[in-house]
């Protein structure tokens, strides 16, 4: 998806809505507890540098931050979610520790071997090219340094028009799976350490996820419309069914920067 496809996807109304029936500060799925999953497994400390691809509203990064203590930089390429997730930084008295920024992360705006770690969350599906996206992680990260992220992953074969529903309401280009991301690590100097099929937890995420949507039917139909209320239902509908089908799924990658 290119920037312009996400700021329409991610405009401020849309960011909003999901917020609504996701987690506070969170545009992924697994809100704080894939956070500290992700932290755990890159043995980030006070003294990590960390770089979360993908920030969204700073969910991740803000509670890293306020948490651990480590420095965090988060970047987006959605101008609105940037400006928004510096807000709260401020608000929180975090933004000595946290900062947000715009930018394309198949060419990031750092200085090579810059961070310790980089994270994303349930983001890079919305990267066209993963490659670049891989390079870029190789390029800006320190010698042992940790990438570790989660992912929206295709698990079954997918084609035609079902595809693009599924892609469409993912506001994703493509999709990766476990064994093209670990391709794509060991091709740009990373070890991969662990590579895990998280998809039941993503199913069962989701599915408390559409069941608050549900619940919040008349609170949002009331506060924008009952037409954006069917929208969005039935764009989670087309998740859920790719989900049931054994199309989709999730997966949670660990890797190392070099040997």
């Amino acid at each position: 998806m290119t920037a312009f496809d996400l700021g329409e996807f991610y405009s401020p109304t849309g960011t909003q809505l999901i917020e609504t029936f996701y987690s506070d500060s969170y545009l992924s799925i697994g809100g704080r507890d894939s956070t500290e999953i992700l932290a755990t497994g890159a043995a980030i400390t006070a003294a990590t540098k960390v770089l979360d691809v993908g920030s969204g509203l700073g969910g991740p990064a803000l509670y890293l931050a306020e948490t651990i203590g480590c420095r965090v930089m988060g970047l987006d390429i959605v101008e609105s979610n940037v400006a928004t997730a510096n807000q709260r930084a401020k608000a929180r008295g975090l933004d000595d520790l946290a900062s947000f920024h715009l930018g394309d992360a198949t060419a990031m705006p750092f200085e090579a071997g810059h961070f310790d770690v980089i994270i994303g969350q349930d983001a890079w599906c919305h990267v066209p090219d993963k490659n670049k996206l891989i390079a870029e992680c190789a390029r800006v990260i320190a010698v042992r340094g940790m990438v570790t992220f989660t992912d929206w992953l295709q698990v079954g074969e997918m084609k035609g028009t079902y595809r693009d529903e599924v892609l469409a309401a993912m506001a994703a280009s493509n999709l990766g799976t476990l064994e093209s991301y670990a391709a794509l690590l060991q091709k740009h100097g990373f070890t991969v350490l662990s590579a895990d099929d998280v998809s039941a937890e993503f199913i069962e995420q989701y599915t408390d996820i559409v069941a608050r949507l549900e619940s919040l039917e008349s609170e949002i139909s009331e506060t924008y419309s009952p037409k954006l209320y069917n929208i969005i239902h039935a764009m989670n509908g087309t998740i859920q069914r790719a989900f049931a089908d054994g199309k989709l799924g999730g997966g949670r990658i660990i890797a190392r920067k070099g040997s």
